[in-house]
């Protein structure tokens, strides 16, 4: 007997998805901010289903999901180093099985 290969549904064609989410501290639900964050997924229900464990996890609420959607290998950025620093976040994701951040940006209140 050879070796066999086991292929399993994880894992088999899956895509970066992106989202642009609004979040709150559970803490403190007077503060957020907003960040990009990327994800290797089966589906656009996958990457949803793993944003929002990832966001419990941080002890984070989303306020706002802005977007998600499979990310455009081929958007093009206000800058060559802007669309480098996504591409680089996109191919992080793309080995990672975690959620992968873009900076966290804190909005500011009075």
């Amino acid at each position: 007997m050879g070796n066999i290969k086991v292929l399993t549904k994880t894992g088999i064609n899956m895509k970066v998805f992106w989202a642009s989410i609004e979040y709150k501290y559970n803490g403190n639900p007077m503060k957020g901010g907003f960040v990009y964050v990327f994800v290797k997924a089966n589906s656009e229900t996958d990457a949803y289903e793993r944003i929002t464990s990832e966001f419990q996890n941080l002890k984070l609420s989303i306020s706002v999901i802005e977007f998600l959607t499979q990310y455009d290998k081929s958007t093009k950025w206000n800058s060559a180093s802007e669309t480098k620093h996504y591409m680089d976040i996109y191919n992080s994701a793309s080995i990672s099985n975690s959620c992968v951040f873009d900076t966290f940006y804190a909005y500011e209140h009075e």
